[in-house]
């Protein structure tokens, strides 16, 4: 009597290796994972860019501001009368709490 070995390729961990149908839905998974990858890759990408290309002109925009205080009169006047700018500040704050509080 003659026994035959199954071949160790045909089986993966004592499982028959031919099932078609979890190859099937397998492929189709990483079909699914590969696209929503692809997916992802763009949008971070894209986002990326974005990103880089506001922070350029919120510095721009920082350096403008910068700019426009540094030849300011506000900031002359802040900066020979420090207490009087404080006084100044502290009473336009107690305005804005008398008018904006509810009674």
């Amino acid at each position: 009597m003659a026994t035959s070995k199954a071949n160790p390729a045909d089986k993966t961990n004592g499982i028959a290796a031919h099932h078609p149908i979890s190859d099937s839905i397998a492929e189709s998974l990483h079909g699914s994972v590969d696209a929503l990858h692809h997916s992802g890759a763009k949008a971070e990408t894209l986002l990326r860019d974005k990103s880089e290309h506001s922070k350029v002109a919120l510095d721009e925009q920082l350096n403008a501001i910068k700019h426009a205080w540094q030849g300011s009169g506000v900031k002359k006047y802040a900066s020979e009368n420090p207490l009087k700018t404080a006084g100044i500040a502290f009473s336009v704050g107690i305005v804005a709490t008398l008018l904006l509080s509810k009674r």
